[in-house]
């Protein structure tokens, strides 16, 4: 009898039985926080991601979420079903189908054939797409903010919250924050007045996508870091995710439906955040904060 890897007899006891050996594959990013294998089961070929608790631990990112959003993960994973339906019912872009989950430990989903999406492959019309599934999440509206289906924080807290965010992974960083900077983004942390709040992916890249091989539609594969935040914040990332000229094209698609916020004085506070996070791996500060 087959087993899958790295899970408890109790864990896999409901999982559909396997019909062969799962098949580990390689993670894109050397701190990834999940080992992920392919498996193939008598209800289909499913990948299962296992949780590796020290790597959250060690990771910028992680520290960032779970300090500033309270999102608990990895013991969110318990919830993570719920997460699915949300993008299934709010989104635009399909998600695998969710098979089960447990608490601190794994996900199982169901695999969708098709070929991973490289930034460099990206069409006009994938950035429309993207646009207008953003636009359609950021017409869900929240008075409160935090974890993605309890998001229990005040909109008064959010600039005290994000000042101690932003203190705590400076103090922990392997790049120095000039104090310049640092004191001046803490400054406007603390001013920063936000009355609403979406459902916002945090670690949203091009390789976050799948291309889907019998209908060539974009499928989000992994929804661990969606939290309820200031749409700002998402759309700062975007500015570092897309070029120049696909921002413009985001941004006008956006706008179809969507009103533009002027984030201007949050803008240094939440591109130091995201550096801090680590989302895309930049270590160039000055680099960064230029963009």
């Amino acid at each position: 009898m087959q087993i899958y890897p790295l899970l408890t007899q109790t864990e896999q006891a409901n999982l559909p039985q396997l019909t062969a050996v799962p098949t580990a594959l390689l993670s894109k990013f050397g701190d990834s926080t999940h080992q992920v294998w392919l498996c193939d089961t008598v209800d289909g070929r499913m990948v299962l991601k296992v949780c590796d608790e020290a790597t959250v631990t060690r990771s910028g990112f992680w520290r960032g979420v779970n300090k500033l959003f309270s999102a608990e993960f990895p013991e969110s994973l318990a919830r993570i079903k719920n997460t699915y339906e949300l993008l299934t019912k709010q989104g635009l872009f399909d998600v695998p189908d969710f098979v089960a989950s447990c608490r601190n430990r794994f996900v199982l989903t169901r695999f969708v054939a098709g070929v991973d999406v490289e930034a460099m492959q990206v069409t006009g019309e994938m950035v429309e797409d993207l646009a207008r599934h953003i636009g359609q999440l950021h017409q869900y509206r929240c008075q409160t903010w935090g974890a993605l289906h309890t998001p229990a924080y005040k909109a008064s807290g959010w600039g005290e919250r994000l000042h101690a965010t932003l203190l705590t992974l400076a103090a922990e960083s392997a790049v120095a924050i000039p104090e310049p900077l640092l004191s001046g983004v803490l400054t406007q942390a603390n001013n920063l007045q936000e009355t609403e709040f979406v459902p916002i992916m945090l670690d949203l890249r091009w390789d976050q996508f799948r291309k889907a091989d019998d209908n060539g539609a974009l499928v989000l594969i992994d929804l661990d870091a969606f939290v309820i935040g200031p749409r700002a914040l998402e759309l700062v990332l975007f500015e570092y995710v897309l070029t120049p000229q696909q921002f413009a094209t985001f941004k006008a698609t956006y706008m179809v439906n969507n009103d533009w916020p002027d984030y201007a004085t949050q803008k240094p506070c939440y591109q130091l955040l995201l550096f801090l996070m680590q989302v895309l791996g930049e270590t160039d500060l000055a680099k960064w904060m230029k963009r």
